[in-house]
């Protein structure tokens, strides 16, 4: 009673199956009520002193806590040990201080550093290195330098390329036609070289042992032109600055123009400077006494000074460029 209906039937099921969602909500919030509470109670001892309902942490809560913040802090930190960033730029930081340091630290322990790429271009440069190094041990010294070459001091002088190319030696004769120790010198110039075909003209062709070359202190060009008429010596033209620059370069010249020139003068008038054309060193600046004493054979006592200079000179160069050939290739 009351007898069953359809109607009846519909609640009865209705509040079945209300009961059953009611009895599984239930096991839900059953089920998760103790993971609540345990990250409640996690959070308030990690507030420590904050409020009076805070509790103490105990280990398992400060171990999981710094588990997560290492697992965090290990993907954000790229200089992390077991980072793989920090790794990449470690190896490349090293790379570069090998490539910047390799030489110098090779260069301390005295090792030469060689590059092992191989091509064409590198093949014909060692070889060229290897041909030098080879000429260099035999030769144990660097050759002369051409004769003529116009490198030396008196390169600057045009005015003396001529004789300084075609002549094995140079006499610089500073002298004038009003100057009376000039006129002995000058008569025994004419007698010792006058008459032969030793020295060197303008006219000559061929080359030639001796090359005269007068340096004018003449006061006008009429004495200049009357003073070397008839004579076979070559002269700097007397309108040629050049003139002055050769007597400033040898400090010579006469008295009168010591205020003209304002030099400090070494040689007065006459002097005769000898000259090698090829290291265009002086030989002696004893000429005009050499020729008053021995006349024409004051040719042959140069060209003997002249060879004892030049294997001197022959024997320091060598000497030279043995030490730098040592210095250069170890």
């Amino acid at each position: 009673w009351p007898p069953e209906t359809s109607t009846n039937t519909e609640q009865k099921a209705d509040g079945n199956t209300t009961s059953q969602v009611a009895r599984a909500a239930g096991s839900i919030i059953v089920s998760t009520r103790p993971n609540m509470a345990r990250q409640n109670i996690v959070q308030r001892r990690a507030n420590g002193g904050s409020s009076s309902s805070a509790l103490p942490m105990t280990n398992n809560d400060a171990e999981s806590s710094g588990k997560r913040t290492r697992h965090r802090r290990r993907k954000l930190d790229p200089y992390d040990r077991n980072s793989l960033i920090r790794w990449v730029i470690l190896i490349v930081i090293s790379m570069a201080a090998a490539a910047f340091i390799w030489k110098p630290i090779m260069s301390l322990f005295g090792l030469k550093v060689t590059d092992s790429a191989s091509s064409p271009g590198h093949d014909n440069h060692r070889r060229q290195e290897q041909d030098s190094t080879s000429t260099l041990s035999r030769k144990k010294w660097l050759p002369w330098p051409k004769p003529h070459s116009m490198s030396g001091p008196l390169s600057k002088f045009s005015d003396l390329t001529y004789a300084l190319q075609n002549s094995d030696l140079l006499a610089l004769y500073f002298a004038a036609s009003w100057c009376p120790m000039s006129t002995p010198v000058s008569l025994a110039l004419d007698s010792a070289f006058g008459k032969n075909d030793v020295l060197l003209t303008h006219e000559g062709g061929t080359r030639k042992t001796l090359s005269l070359v007068y340096v004018s202190s003449d006061k006008t060009p009429q004495e200049y032109n009357g003073y070397i008429h008839d004579r076979n010596w070559m002269a700097i033209p007397f309108e040629s600055s050049q003139r002055s620059e050769i007597k400033r370069h040898f400090s010579t010249c006469a008295h009168r123009e010591l205020e003209e020139l304002g030099i400090d003068r070494k040689h007065e008038i006459p002097t005769i400077i000898v000259i090698d054309t090829r290291s265009q060193g002086i030989i002696t600046t004893e000429g005009a006494d050499d020729v008053d004493q021995m006349g024409e054979g004051a040719l042959e006592h140069w060209k003997d000074i002249q060879k004892r200079v030049r294997r001197n000179e022959e024997v320091m160069l060598q000497k030279k460029n043995e030490i730098m050939t040592e210095a250069y290739y170890g």
